[in-house]
């Protein structure tokens, strides 16, 4: 039976409270690593076990480091064991050297990163054939080539560990990567993620929080101006309640989305008001911790809103959720700090587009958020089209994922407009251009579901908890369609009328309306399993046909507090 991170006591928010959490919270990852790789769940993944227990290791290192002064001594002596024989290569649980773009390269970070931090506490302690031994695997990860993406910042993280402890190294090769992260900057603060990808959590918990990390360890600021700008347009990424808008891959780190909050207290680059930051870091981790989302052993598990390795990437495992750990960097900024001494501040309504992340976000009165998106799906991932390529996303109702099968419960199109040609089998929108984001706020995009069909959507955002689709149809074929408001948990109560649907649950509202274009209303029971926050939910949608010609369909959705 899952449990909420509650388990682990009240998180208090103060300097002190959260030392204890992040101590509470590693030491089931560093207590199963401590009894090898063959204790390691085995879960879905593409890499090697070897490489997904290294993963339960270092991971928990993001959060332990900061709060060093905090955590036992037999927590770090057991992960400092662990580590020197998952590195050494004369023992049964080396982990194997860093290859050439391998997840050895990626937990090389964690190791320079808590080197670099808490040398005292992961370095000193060890015996010197042990030191020798790490020291040969960390300059191996530093010189080995890496994925043209974020991942140019593990090296550098790496080499900062090698200079804390005296290991010489070539700053040329670290200096190659930073040019090259560089690059991908597209300006207003936003980088893509590897040549064409995308702009999506990985600006905040890798690009900037390893930008600002990397700035506080060497004075290097080439990354503390974009990480300012981001952070004033990432304010609108957070409802009232902490909940950050759901989107994009890698959703199950969790928490690590709040980590950029904590990475300005700790190189003291105040972006926004020190009240605000503060505000948005508390109130995220405090919205996580009512969450059941650990296992019985108090291991976080691997999903979103609860345990579900369905809803998350082909690359993440039993040891991948600690990543959220690092919203703990905070906690270097130390105790008299104003990100710890300040009193957190409140954010309002706001409509914030925000081009280079090809979006609008939405914080209406009720405090929630609702993404308009027009960046468009990742391939590559698993769910790419779901976690990408939605119309909108909602703080506080999620998203689903689509599923195969038959009807409209197993396309779930939350936050979507869907087609069929049989009434079966639903296509949504998948391989298309970005969205154009224009000042007044609204995003318009165009897709084609079928060569010979020609979508063109634009959103538009209110903050009184509405926002509205119009869709622009050309079709060579005659279609079903299907569209979705929000998602609630099943239950509660629903009113259906011709062109409208409201649903009710647990406290959450969720209504459709149909604006004139003769759709019928209904509520669905999507496949269960398939929402980020929920197991088994309900959906209001609206479904048509149109024949070939050109037709315009309207819609508004709400969600809010009942």
């Amino acid at each position: 039976m899952t449990t909420p991170l509650r388990a682990f006591g009240p998180l208090e928010p103060t300097f002190t409270g959260w030392q204890e959490a992040a101590a509470a919270l590693v030491r089931p990852a560093v207590a199963l690593a401590a009894r090898g790789p063959d204790e390691m769940p085995v879960t879905m993944s593409n890499h090697s076990h070897q490489e997904n227990w290294f993963e339960l290791l270092t991971r928990p290192l993001w959060g332990l480091a900061p709060a060093k002064d905090a955590a036992p001594r037999d927590l770090w002596e057991s992960l400092n064991a662990t580590l020197a024989r998952a590195l050494d290569p004369g023992d049964d649980w080396y982990i194997g050297d860093p290859a050439p773009r391998s997840q050895r390269c990626v937990e090389s970070a964690a190791v320079g990163w808590a080197l670099a931090t808490a040398p005292e506490r992961l370095w000193d302690p060890l015996p010197p054939k042990a030191r020798d031994r790490i020291a040969a695997w960390l300059t191996k990860a530093y010189e080995t080539e890496v994925i043209d993406s974020n991942w140019r910042f593990f090296p550098v993280l790496a080499g900062h560990g090698l200079d804390r402890v005296g290991v010489a190294r070539d700053p040329a090769i670290a200096e190659a990567h930073l040019k090259r992260l560089g690059e991908f900057h597209l300006g207003d603060g936003a980088f893509e993620d590897g040549p064409g990808n995308r702009v999506d959590y990985y600006n905040p918990f890798a690009f900037h929080t390893y930008g600002l990390l990397h700035y506080r360890i060497c004075g290097d600021d080439r990354f503390v101006g974009p990480a300012a700008a981001f952070a004033r347009r990432f304010r609108s990424w957070f409802a009232a309640d902490g909940a950050a808008v759901p989107y994009g891959r890698s959703l199950g780190y969790r928490f690590a989305q709040g980590s950029l909050w904590g990475a300005l207290a700790a190189a003291d680059v105040e972006a926004v008001p020190w009240a605000e930051a503060a505000g948005f870091a508390r109130r995220h981790l405090e919205w996580w911790w009512d969450k059941p989302i650990l296992e019985p052993d108090g291991r976080l598990s691997v999903g979103y809103g609860y345990p579900n390795d369905a809803l998350v990437e082909q690359y993440l495992t039993a040891g991948s959720p600690w990543w959220a750990a690092k919203v703990f960097t905070g906690l270097l900024a130390g105790p008299d700090h104003p990100f710890w001494a300040a009193a957190a501040a409140s954010p309002g309504p706001v409509v914030e587009p925000h081009p280079a992340a090809r979006a609008v976000h939405v914080r209406d009165t009720g405090g929630h958020v609702t993404r308009l998106n027009g960046q468009a799906w990742r391939a590559m991932m698993r769910g790419g089209k779901d976690t990408y390529g939605r119309l909108a996303y909602s703080s506080l109702a999620g998203f689903s994922h689509s599923v195969d099968g038959p009807g409209l419960e197993a396309a779930v199109p939350d936050g979507a407009l869907v087609f069929s040609e049989d009434g079966r089998h639903w296509r949504g929108r998948e391989d298309s251009d970005d969205g154009v984001v224009h000042p007044d706020g609204t995003v318009v995009i165009t897709w084609r579901p079928w060569e010979d069909v020609t979508v063109t959507t634009t959103l538009e955002g209110a903050c009184d908890g509405w926002h509205s689709r119009r869709h622009e149809i050309t079709t060579a074929r005659r279609l079903h369609t299907g569209e979705g408001g929000w998602c609630v948990p099943q239950g509660g109560q629903a009113a259906v009328a011709n062109d409208r649907v409201a649903v009710v649950s647990q406290g959450i509202r969720s209504e459709l309306v149909d604006d004139g274009g003769n759709r019928c209303a209904g509520l669905i029971a999507p496949m269960p399993g398939t929402h980020l926050y929920w197991p088994a939910t309900m959906l209001p949608v609206l479904t048509g046909a149109i024949e070939p010609g050109r037709h315009v369909l309207r819609a508004r959705i709400f969600a809010g507090r009942d």
